[in-house]
């Protein structure tokens, strides 16, 4: 019985054992800058691991890495397997753990007998208790298959079995469509300059193109599916289905949380209110959770790359972490933000400000907010210190000048930033030089 199933999976989820010319590889939109990664990686000994949140692409990637691997370095059609292990027919497996995946992996190397190097693709392989400790075996035993994995959940690394693949894998968090991925999408062209200034100088005279895509943009967000639905009320299917799946498969289960009404208002009290100052005790005060409940909702909801935190800067580590300290709450995707909630007001400033923190993350910067009389948006280590603040307007508020003004001072920095809509320019405020970069430029100068 059981072979049965094992041979339906492979032949299910591999159509191109049986003709690799009839293998679609459908929504397969080019993502060039993980593809190019991942090639690379392909290479090296390591496991490869595609972790971020659910509907980001992962499955996307990891068929576009198969389609390059047959079509382009010719590798046999029974060398690249595919598996997607939370098909609902392995379900009743799941309980076996590795048990079940080396049962399934015997059986393929003893059915179809492939010969040279193994591509093992595992699509949502946190669903496979201690799945860390089988890989690690597997990688010992057999030198000549490459895995590549995918989760959506930080288990993947931070699980008590994780350390066993320590120093034999690379992680690459697969993040939704950067702006220029979402102009790509739309079939809008960018000249590509050395700097954000420079970008804006080649590009300047579309402008108003620009403008058009960024504003759709910060509306609905970068999900692949939502970016290509045909109308809004598909848009916002997809991304409360999104929303609840992420909260229900990647948050109540895997954490045993009984209290799934509370989490769920918790969630959707951030998402309107992102970008915004919190404590924990704020957050808890109108559902009667306590600052402690609440600060291991945010680390779940962080495990499932749902929301960020931002600490408030300080050199003092202590006074960082401090749990007392407001956090600076930005969500995974806008999209998923608005497109879940209903429109109380124009809040593109808090949009295009989400979009910045998540520009950071691509960059995989470290990030905080720093605030004394006046609050700087982003402290950023690029390895040195920058400041940003972003405004969507062009009509700038003094406290913008202020804030960055105050903030040069006490790192002791001549120059600073702030992300603007349109506005193009340097100001200089008591001898420190204020560099207006409009956010569209800012976003293309960093693909």
């Amino acid at each position: 019985m059981k072979t049965t199933i094992f041979d339906t999976l492979i032949q299910t989820w591999n159509p191109h054992f049986s003709n690799s010319d009839d293998e679609k590889w459908e929504h397969s939109i080019p993502r060039k800058h993980y593809m190019s990664l991942l090639k690379t990686y392909l290479d090296l000994r390591h496991v490869l691991i595609l972790t971020g949140i659910r509907r980001a692409g992962k499955s996307t990637l990891m068929h576009q890495l198969m389609q390059y691997l047959l079509q382009e370095k010719n590798i046999p059609p029974y060398n690249v397997l595919y598996l997607f292990l939370e098909d609902v027919s392995i379900l009743p497996y799941m309980q076996n753990g590795i048990q079940f995946l080396d049962e399934l992996f015997s059986f393929y190397l003893e059915t179809y007998n492939p010969k040279g190097m193994l591509y093992v693709f595992l699509d949502e392989i946190q669903s496979v208790p201690d799945f860390n400790r089988w890989v690690a075996t597997m990688y010992e035993k057999h030198p000549r298959v490459k895995f590549i994995l995918s989760g959506s959940r930080y288990s993947l690394v931070q699980s008590d079995t994780a350390s066993l693949l320590t120093g034999r894998n690379i992680l690459l968090q697969i993040e939704p469509f950067s702006f220029a991925e979402y102009l790509a999408v739309h079939k809008v062209s960018c000249r590509e300059g050395e700097d954000a200034s420079s970008v804006w100088r080649l590009n300047v005279a579309n402008q108003s193109v620009f403008l058009h895509y960024l504003s759709a943009y910060m509306k609905e967000g970068g999900f692949p599916e939502i970016v290509l639905a045909n109308n809004d009320v598909q848009k916002r299917v997809l991304a409360s289905n999104y929303f609840r799946d992420c909260i229900t498969r990647d948050i109540l289960l895997p954490n045993h949380v009984r209290n799934e009404h509370l989490i769920e208002l918790l969630a959707f009290h951030l998402l309107q209110e992102f970008t915004k100052t919190h404590t924990y005790s704020s957050l808890g005060k109108p559902y009667k959770l306590s600052a402690e409940t609440v600060k291991n909702y945010l680390m779940y909801f962080e495990k499932a790359f749902l929301f960020y935190q931002n600490q408030s800067f300080s050199y003092k580590t202590k006074e960082t972490q401090d749990i007392q300290k407001p956090k600076k709450i930005y969500a995974a995707d806008n999209g998923l933000r608005n497109l879940n909630i209903p429109y109380i007001r124009p809040d593109l400033g808090q949009c295009a400000e989400n979009i910045c923190s998540l520009e950071f993350r691509r960059q995989m910067l470290q990030q905080y907010y720093w605030k004394r009389k006046h609050e700087v948006d982003f402290v950023v280590f690029r390895p040195s210190i920058s400041l940003y603040n972003v405004s969507y307007t062009d009509v700038i508020h003094p406290r913008e000048i202020d804030s960055l003004v105050e903030a040069m001072e006490h790192f002791s920095l001549e120059e600073s930033t702030l992300l603007t809509k349109s506005l193009h320019g340097t100001e200089t405020v008591q001898g420190k030089k204020i560099h207006c970069i409009p956010v569209w430029a800012w976003l293309l100068a960093h693909q």
